[in-house]
């Protein structure tokens, strides 16, 4: 994710991210596919960098639920990840993965869509 200077505003995309059940096989063919690298991201190498150039384009990482099938996450530039979360709530949303912080990136939560569409947002750091 880009650095809060960097990011859009909030109300906006700013990060994709695709959550799958095999990293290696997924960046095997994002990286033939769109002519990206990959770069691991912070310690530990639990999370990977698309690139194209220098250009961070997405994420990459193992899927914190199992038994989820593979999908592409877009994440909203918000104001607030706790507030936006609990105002997800209020409409009848539900919220998947629980806000919680990045190191040096930010605050994130993933949450569902009344009808069933999950969509990430993004405070930044």
């Amino acid at each position: 994710m880009s650095k809060a200077k960097d990011c859009p505003s909030p109300g906006q995309f700013g990060w994709n991210e695709l959550v799958t059940t095999n990293v290696a096989a997924a960046g095997k063919f994002y990286t033939r596919l769109l002519d990206w690298k990959t770069q691991p991201f912070g310690k530990g190498a639990d999370y990977t960098l698309f690139l194209k150039g220098k250009d961070m384009v997405g994420g990459l990482m193992k899927g914190p639920q199992p038994g989820n099938s593979a999908q592409w996450i877009a994440y909203v530039i918000v104001k607030n990840v706790k507030a936006t979360a609990k105002k997800a709530i209020k409409l009848h949303g539900k919220v998947v993965i629980e806000p919680f912080d990045v190191p040096d990136v930010g605050r994130i939560a993933v949450l569902v869509d009344p009808q069933g569409a999950a969509i990430g947002i993004f405070e930044p750091a």
